[in-house]
């Protein structure tokens, strides 16, 4: 099955998620994934002032991403 979007991690993000503990990084995984889908989801919220990055919180973790043409970039995991 293929996805309206392409998902990619920057190596900040992938060294964030690598870092956190396993049950965390499988919650942060359905996210990115369902990302992959529709990068827009009630309650994610579009980060003022800055062009086109969005923020989506799960639990205490917050994902920073952005959005472009076809693809979502995964920038930061805290």
């Amino acid at each position: 099955m293929t996805t309206p979007y392409h998902v990619k991690l920057s190596p900040t993000a992938q060294q964030q998620i690598k870092a956190l503990a396993v049950k965390h990084q499988k919650i942060i995984i359905k996210l990115i994934e369902a990302l992959a889908i529709n990068p827009r989801p009630p309650g994610n919220q579009k980060i003022e002032g800055m062009n086109g990055l969005y923020s989506e919180k799960v639990n205490n973790h917050r994902l920073v991403y952005k959005i472009e043409d076809q693809e979502v970039l995964i920038l930061l995991v805290k």
